[in-house]
């Protein structure tokens, strides 16, 4: 695995802390042979540092590097048809931070590096720990290091923050449950370091108060520069536009699964924003494995990483309306849907992602 250096490095001498000796500084455009990352230090909010493996113990922080490759090159074909390893030569999403909302993480995992330091949980007492592996699931496609033969992460130098709602996949009560939504929100609002929001949950919200919080504290972080990214939801039956949250609200970028019949179907309605493959995507498993998922979470953890991507292009000179925009730019014009192929159950136009644009954009031809 290998790094490019950024900005001037300080190699670190027996440990990943600025109390460690310093060695040789490298310069920018240096590129630097690593055998994978260590939590140590955190600086500016991230904690990341890459381990050279030798006799000396050489660290350097991955805050003034970015990975340019990495080892085994197992590409799962997904990320090849949307040019992740074109976009991996130049971004990685170094130095991003993502808040991923959902049931926890695992610990433990070798390419699943988080901040341990800070974290939201729903309650007092709660912990961390992920007993239902959706999290995990999500938090891994989002930004899982891709330093074993596993590439699972789509923006593997991000950093991960977590936010822990619930125990289990879905709230005990909806109402009640989906203001942990509007808690979530505002601590990653009030945390630089964040910059997008990922939470891979769709829940059926009545109360019209209960709406008013979340939609507050979603433009509370909005106005506090944070992208949030939700998933649409699956639905049963092609061409459902039923409205879940908290992808129907304003100001959050809504993502759907593309639509594969008899597979998975995203809800059509005004908030889907973009459409992209969500079927057979590898992710860690809350006990340490690798299994395939399909679904919305999935897609919504892709676009995720892809923004986390973006924000690093654009050298973190953007806002949530730049993204949002950019993302739907990236998706016309909208790819027509028939499910059944003759078109009997109705044609849609949805916004599915278009690889070449994508890479247009990283390019710098957009």
């Amino acid at each position: 695995m290998r790094i490019k250096v950024t900005v001037p490095l300080n190699t670190r001498i027996g440990g990943a802390h600025t109390t460690y000796q310093t060695g040789t500084v490298r310069e920018p455009g240096e590129e630097i042979e690593v055998t994978g990352t260590v939590q140590g230090e955190e600086l500016d909010g991230n904690n990341i540092w890459y381990k050279a493996g030798d006799e000396a113990n050489s660290n350097f922080w991955s805050g003034g590097a970015e990975q340019i490759d990495g080892a085994g090159r197992n590409f799962q074909q997904w990320m090849a048809d949307l040019n992740l390893p074109e976009i991996w030569a130049k971004y990685a999403g170094t130095g991003v931070g993502v808040a991923v909302v959902d049931t926890g993480i695992a610990p433990g995992i070798t390419d699943l590096f988080y901040n341990t330091s800070k974290y939201y949980v729903y309650g007092e007492g709660v912990e961390i720990n992920d007993g239902d592996g959706h999290g995990t699931t999500c938090a891994s496609i989002i930004g899982a290091r891709n330093i074993s033969d596993n590439y699972i992460g789509v923006a593997p130098a991000c950093n991960l923050y977590i936010c822990k709602i619930s125990e289990t996949r879905f709230f005990d009560d909806n109402e009640t449950g989906a203001l942990k939504y509007a808690e979530a929100i505002n601590w990653c609002a009030s945390k630089p370091e964040i910059q997008i929001i990922s939470i891979s949950w769709s829940t059926e919200i009545k109360l019209q108060q209960t709406k008013d919080t979340i939609q507050k504290a979603i433009d509370n972080a909005v106005s506090n520069k944070k992208i949030i990214i939700c998933s649409i939801g699956n639905a049963t039956s092609f061409g459902d536009n039923s409205a879940f949250y908290p992808a129907c609200f304003e100001n959050v970028i809504g993502v759907g699964a593309a639509p594969l019949e008899d597979v998975v179907y995203p809800f059509i309605n005004e908030h889907l924003h973009v459409v992209v493959n969500g079927a057979n995507i590898d992710a860690y498993q809350k006990d340490s494995t690798v299994e395939k998922g399909t679904g919305s979470s999935q897609a919504t953890a892709i676009i995720a990483g892809i923004a986390a991507l973006m924000v690093q292009k654009l050298n973190f000179s953007y806002t949530f309306d730049d993204i949002k925009n950019m993302l739907i730019k990236f998706c016309e014009p909208q790819t027509p849907f028939s499910i059944p192929a003759d078109g009997s159950a109705g044609t849609f136009n949805l916004p599915l992602l278009n690889p070449a644009l994508l890479l247009d954009f990283f390019n710098n031809t957009i």
